[in-house]
């Protein structure tokens, strides 16, 4: 059925091939890498979820699922009745701290004064000292209340650590909630990782090369970066888990999607044509062959590794012979 298949596209293609000589190459042998492709999903690297750290009622949720978040934007807000009244308190607890270390302090200064002139005793210059000593650790503890009820106030108002997606919203307005109880949680795509599975066998030579390309759906290649192996191996598979990061800018990358992982495991000598030679027709892979007296022949080949610019071919050519360069305007001259 695929030689029946063949044999019609060919009959299909006679074309004009006026000026073939400057639209074929020649086709070579190069040293390219020898690479092992296996699958890997798309992770965020920053994903967290948002714990209260006071209590209160839920009075604004302005975000929900799927909701783009920028940084440093209010995603939770409490009621904070209860906390402006305890900072309220904590304000009057260390005025009143510091009108007493006042008071304390002048007191300490004039028995200190009368101890000089012999006018008290050891026991009296003491006690003023205890007291002035009380007097500044009250101090220091309404300052440390103060700030504590600042804080428990800043806590009301909940913000985003950093720009990023809601995935999921554990609340609803008008709830209570406790210290520790999750809110919402969320990850960021402004930096990305892929995680991917390392067959034993391989895992050495992915090492040594530490060489890694992502191949996304619509043919582009990227350089994966910080490649991370794992240093032990997971049952059953015995496989090593492999972690590297991507750039997100403009991929349209997207958390949990899958991806084509090629791994460099060393140097091999292939035939490599530009794509716009190849037909791809199902799973038929086809070159226009041109023989010397510059006449066309189509010739099916098997293919490796394509990408958006090149195509890898295992067999079908050889060293020497030349083939158009473009299957687009022989097809269609």
């Amino acid at each position: 059925m695929r030689t029946l298949r063949f044999l019609l596209i060919a009959l299909a293609m006679v074309a004009s091939f006026n000026s073939l000589a400057q639209q074929t190459i020649e086709v070579t042998v190069e040293q390219q890498p020898e690479w092992l492709k296996i699958n890997g999903v798309v992770e965020a690297t920053q994903r967290s979820t948002v714990s209260a750290q006071t209590a209160g009622t839920i009075v604004e949720l302005p975000y929900d699922v799927d909701d783009t978040v920028e940084q440093g934007a209010l995603i939770v807000g409490l009621d904070d009745s209860e906390q402006q009244a305890r900072l309220q308190q904590r304000e009057a607890e260390l005025a009143s701290a510091k009108a007493t270390l006042d008071q304390n302090q002048k007191q300490f200064q004039r028995v200190q004064q009368l101890f000089q002139q012999n006018s008290v005793s050891t026991s009296e210059l003491d006690q003023a000292k205890t007291a002035l000593e009380r007097a500044q650790s009250s101090v220091k503890q309404a300052k440390a209340g103060l700030e504590e009820a600042r804080k428990q106030l800043s806590y009301t108002r909940v913000t985003a650590p950093y720009a990023g997606i809601v995935t999921d919203r554990w609340v609803e307005l008008g709830e209570s909630v406790q210290p520790g109880q999750r809110l919402i949680t969320g990850l960021s795509l402004e930096q990305l990782r892929v995680v991917a599975d390392v067959p034993q066998q391989f895992n050495t030579l992915a090492r040594d090369f530490s060489t890694a390309q992502i191949q996304l759906d619509n043919g582009v290649s990227i350089t994966a970066t910080a490649l991370t192996f794992f240093p032990y191996a997971q049952q059953p598979s015995h496989s090593f888990k492999l972690r590297m990061l991507v750039p997100s800018q403009g991929l349209r990358l997207l958390p949990g999607s899958a991806v084509d992982v090629w791994l460099k495991i060393g140097e091999r000598d292939v035939i490599q044509v530009p794509r716009s030679a190849v037909h791809i027709d199902g799973e038929l892979r086809a070159v226009y062959v041109v023989d010397k007296g510059n006449t066309p022949q189509l010739r099916q080949v098997y293919t490796g590794r394509i990408t958006r610019d090149h195509v890898e071919i295992l067999a079908g050519l050889n060293p020497g012979e030349r083939v158009a360069q473009d299957w687009s305007r022989i097809r269609y001259e």
